[in-house]
This record gives C-alpha cells, sequence and structure tokens, in this order.
C-alpha cells in the first residue's frame, strides 16, 4: 500500500512539472507590443482591446459601454488613431463631447450647430445620433489633448480620451 501512494504522489509531481514546464513559462511573456504602444491605461483601468481595422485597414482601440459605463473610463491614444466606441448596454448610446449637453469641449461648437443634418460636421467629435445595442461609432482623434466625453443618452456615463 504504501509503494502504491508513493507511486502516486510520484505521478502528480511529474503531471505538474511537465504542466508547468508546457504553460508556466507562457506566465512571463510580453504584453502584445501594439497594445503597448498603441494604447496607454490610468492606473486600475482595464486596457482596451485593439482591433485591426477591415480589410486589412489600420487597427483601433475600443471603448465599451456597458450598464455599468465606458470602459476603460480613460483612453491614451496617438493623434490620428481611431477609437470603436461600442454599445453593449441596455439603452442608447450618442458619444459626445463634454458639456453636457452642448458638447462644445472638443471644438467650441455646440450640438445645434455641428449635428444640424443628424452627422457632425467638420471632425467634430460627437455621435449626433443614438445607436442601439451592438451597434458602433468610430471616431479618428487629430487633435492633442485631453477631452472629456459622455453619452448623450445617460448623461452620467462618462470617460475621457487623452491624445498625444
Amino acid at each position: 500500500m504504501n509503494a502504491k501512494v508513493i507511486w502516486i504522489v510520484l505521478v502528480l509531481i511529474g503531471i505538474i512539472g511537465i504542466g508547468w514546464l508546457a504553460f508556466g513559462s507562457r506566465a512571463g511573456a510580453p504584453a502584445d507590443t501594439q497594445t503597448a504602444t498603441t494604447t496607454e491605461m490610468t492606473r486600475g483601468e482595464e486596457p482596451a482591446p485593439i482591433i485591426d481595422g477591415e480589410d486589412g485597414g489600420p487597427a483601433f482601440a475600443v471603448v465599451t459601454l456597458t450598464d455599468s459605463g465606458f470602459t476603460p473610463s480613460t483612453l491614451t491614444v496617438n493623434a490620428g488613431e481611431t477609437v470603436r466606441f461600442i454599445n453593449e448596454s441596455s439603452r442608447g448610446m450618442w458619444v459626445g463631447s463634454d458639456d453636457h449637453p452642448t458638447h462644445t469641449d472638443y471644438d467650441g461648437t455646440a450640438t445645434r450647430e455641428h449635428c444640424a443634418n443628424g452627422m457632425a460636421t467638420n471632425g467634430t467629435f460627437d455621435q449626433c445620433a443614438s445607436v442601439n445595442k451592438g451597434d458602433y461609432w468610430d471616431y479618428t482623434f487629430e487633435r492633442a489633448g485631453s477631452f472629456g466625453y459622455h453619452n448623450h443618452v445617460g448623461a452620467s456615463n462618462t470617460g475621457t480620451i487623452v491624445v498625444r
């Protein structure tokens, strides 16, 4: 009986050792360099996923709206990079530059001016319409700075994009 217990313990140690050799070395692998160079998060934030663009186009960072708010709530990108805002909440999503309800912070024009035809004009940071769950809106940030935004449909959902 003692030999049987010793044999079982040795087999278990062998299995654990093989598992560690096979999978343990991956735990310290460096992070995806595209993620590390494309976006930086502030402390405590989850990193924004990076998605390759359609048809081989440029990659973009993703901010997701859930019923709990925007994730990540702060995202840093380089000027010229695109952020995709995806609605995974149970309500509509209309991303608009702060301050609510005028959306003037990004370029100084108000919602009534830059959304006159239902679409943002002159590259302003305003979605100008609400989208449902599963839909998204892409915006390419050209200006450097720190830009607060909110969900115009639920203004308590807020976030910040920092553009270098």
